[in-house]
């Protein structure tokens, strides 16, 4: 029994001493043996390796089969292209290019108004008469007196082209004639001042003065006339947008106290910069099915960006961490949520345009994004 045990003591002192044993990590350290310390972190990283896929498997496996194990419920969508357009929303005026308040050219006492509000007239029309205070007497005595200095005029002119009577004759008798000729056309042009005619065609929106009352050039107006064929939407635009926004871009118009939308475009773009301000004008026509008024105000949206094969998603999905970065939640293969960077531009109403980091196909978490964390496990509860 002694001979055995002493035995196993030589075997084990022997095996103890063999080259063959590898020493542990802190009798490396103690030897500062650098090329041992290298093997043995190899060996330790070899080993984390395989104990990290060993342990992925078991996991795996776990969710596989563990039926009462609760996972995180999400709804997810598929990433698609489709068109986005970013508008810019501002407000605008309704407005028209013959929108007249008229004035008198004499001074006088009306006498008549031919129209009253509301009426429709068409240009050349008679609106208002002005008591001419004898003008038209005048006139006409005028052109009597023109009508002798013609007769005279073209008698002494016979004979003067016969060689009969003198050239100072001639000439005092044309000079006479045409003197009543200009004295006559400057009555006629006083007289039709008393007439207010409609210089383009409309209605009369508002009557000023009215019969008897003394009016001049110089005081308040006698109506306005307005032309409700030819009105537009004006809008001041501000200067960033200058190069985005042309002739022919998409607008939307909304008349708020009308309760009407109408899509329409640019048909004019100013190239005037408003110093003022930082504007330039633009024009959008308008809705020719719907009764207008001017001034009215108007909310516009004009589309200063589109893309028609971009990738967008919901803005409510995109989460952003302490440094600004930007990110969402994608199901990979494996049915874990993993975090995606990535980079957005432009925001429309609660859709946002994604530049960088998606791609067609990717199912993005929707409902539950706030609640998952990284490489956790999750159930799909909408079929995609």
């Amino acid at each position: 029994m002694k001979k055995s045990i002493f035995l196993t003591s030589i075997f084990s002192l022997v095996f103890a001493c063999s080259p063959a044993e590898k020493p542990n990590t802190q009798t490396l350290i103690d030897q500062q043996n650098v090329e041992g310390l290298r093997a043995r972190q190899a060996e330790l990283v070899k080993q984390n390796n395989t104990i990290k896929s060993e342990l992925n498997l078991v996991m795996d496996a776990i969710d596989s089969f563990d039926k009462d194990k609760k996972r995180s419920l999400v709804t997810v969508f598929a990433v698609q292209e489709t068109a986005f357009a970013h508008t810019v929303v501002l407000q605008g005026e309704v407005k028209t290019n013959q929108n007249l308040m008229l004035n008198a050219e004499f001074m006088g006492v009306v006498k008549a108004i031919h129209v009253k509000e509301g009426q429709q007239v068409v240009k050349g029309d008679l609106l208002v008469t002005i008591n001419d205070g004898g003008l038209a007497e005048n006139a006409a005595l005028q052109k009597v007196q023109l009508d002798l200095a013609k007769t005279l005029f073209e008698r002494q002119q016979r004979l003067w082209e016969q060689n009969i009577g003198s050239e100072m004759e001639y000439l005092q008798a044309k000079t006479a004639f045409e003197s009543q000729h200009k004295g006559y056309e400057q009555l006629q042009q006083q007289l039709s001042k008393t007439k207010l005619f409609a210089p383009f065609s409309g209605r009369i929106d508002d009557i000023v003065t009215e019969v008897g009352q003394l009016v001049s050039p110089s005081a308040q107006p006698l109506l306005r006339l307005v032309n409700l064929s030819s009105m537009y939407v004006e809008v001041d635009v501000p200067e960033r947008y200058f190069s985005n926004i042309n002739k022919g871009t998409i607008a939307q118009v909304e008349i708020p106290v009308l309760n009407h939308t109408y899509s329409s475009k640019v048909i004019h773009k100013g190239t005037h910069i408003n110093t003022g301000n930082r504007t330039f004008k633009i024009s959008i026509s308008a809705d020719k099915s719907i009764a207008l008024a001017p001034n009215l105000i108007t909310t516009v949206r004009l589309v200063d960006y589109q893309n028609p094969n971009a990738i967008a998603i919901p803005l409510e999905v995109v989460s952003e961490n302490f440094s600004g970065e930007q990110y969402v939640y994608v199901i990979n293969k494996s049915n874990k949520a993993e975090k995606r960077f990535i980079k957005t531009g432009r925001v429309e109403g609660d859709v946002v345009e994604v530049l960088e980091g998606l791609r067609t196909a990717d199912r993005v978490i929707d409902e539950g994004a706030r609640l998952v964390k990284e490489n956790e496990n999750v159930q799909i509860t909408n079929a995609l």
